[in-house]
């Protein structure tokens, strides 16, 4: 049997909404971008039925799991898997990852030897199909977006793939491709979660697993309450928008999604909560509500925590600091100091 009838695809395409724009590619496919999802417990069909809701303007053409290959946006039409402002797609390739690329995300669940055979083998396919280089034209998510992206490495380099031996056995399956077979070497077996698997934190949506209870641990000990969950271990929506407030309160890419520089980030902020609320100076609460109209000393100290002009009296501006202020640190953003307002800021 030749390497070129090993696996069959199976095309199940999502109906056009916010996840398929239905749009074409604008010339002939130029390269091909690896991705892995990032998700433990979602395989293809998980990730069929996740993009069909078009519940995000992402997506990919292709998913890979332990048992099959499955195409969602037809080859010759745009996915959104790379972000049109980041710059390298163009550098390298001279065009967009959306608009003159493939994407194709190897999923996490199963067995990832079955799984990774599947990848490589589809990657070999599409570079005899569009008439590529393995060597030239595959790129990592993480090539094309290293401040925010660390796939397909996140998952490759737990098994012991780095992204050299990763193009090698590409070139592999595709060097043999008429032939009767290749040897590509077992991967390493036995990565079981987040927490030993994904050593470089990456973290998002549909994410289980003590990973990312630690992660609402921090949050939590940060000031970032969860008032909903708590620290369950399950990345859902209410995870999403915390990380999302933290993201915006520190200045970086508001995406929800928990990578090496929001860890960093978090780290650095509880540290910095940590020392603040250590000091012999903690201001004690006043034992009562704050809100437009108040004067005073403690106005001041809410002017200063907040960044407005400390003149004392509680206006419009200050109200508006103040709900920011509220917003960024999960509280309620109803501009009033409450106790648990006024114990995080001082």
């Amino acid at each position: 049997m030749a390497i070129s009838t090993k696996y069959s695809i199976e095309h199940r395409i999502i109906a056009k909404g916010k996840s398929r724009s239905g749009l074409p590619l604008t010339g002939k496919v130029l390269f091909i971008v690896a991705h892995e999802t990032g998700n433990n417990s979602a395989d293809a069909d998980d990730h069929f039925t996740y993009f069909n809701r078009h519940v995000i303007a992402s997506s990919a053409h292709a998913f890979i799991d332990d048992t099959k290959i499955l195409e969602i946006i037809p080859l010759n039409e745009q996915a959104f898997h790379v972000q049109f402002q980041k710059p390298m797609d163009n550098i390298m390739f001279g065009a967009d990852a959306n608009t003159r690329a493939i994407g194709v995300e190897l999923c996490r669940t199963g067995s990832f030897a079955k799984a990774y055979d599947r990848y490589i083998w589809y990657f070999a396919y599409l570079c005899r199909k569009f008439g590529l280089n393995p060597k030239k034209d595959i790129v990592s998510h993480k090539v094309l977006d290293p401040k925010r992206r660390y796939d397909p490495q996140s998952w490759l380099q737990p098994h012991g793939i780095s992204w050299e031996r990763f193009i090698s056995d590409v070139k592999k399956v595709y060097n043999a491709w008429t032939g009767g077979s290749v040897k590509v070497e077992a991967p390493k077996t036995g990565v079981k979660d987040a927490a030993t698997s994904n050593p470089e934190k990456v973290l998002r949506k549909s994410s289980k697993g003590a990973a990312v209870k630690e992660l609402q641990k921090k949050l939590i000990a940060a000031g970032f309450k969860l008032p909903k969950y708590g620290a369950d271990g399950d990345y859902g929506n209410e995870v999403v928008d915390t990380v999302k407030v933290f993201q915006k309160a520190v200045g970086i890419t508001a995406d929800g999604i928990y990578g090496p520089v929001t860890d960093s980030k978090l780290e650095n902020y509880k540290k910095s909560v940590k020392k603040k609320t250590s000091r012999s100076s903690v201001v004690p609460y006043p034992g009562h509500l704050i809100k437009r109209g108040f004067c005073g000393k403690d106005m001041e100290r809410i002017q200063r925590a907040v960044g407005v002009v400390a003149d004392g009296i509680y206006g419009p501006a200050t109200e508006r600091a103040v709900k920011a202020y509220q917003k960024r640190h999960s509280l309620a953003a109803d501009g009033i100091v409450g106790p648990d307002t006024w114990n995080v800021m001082f």
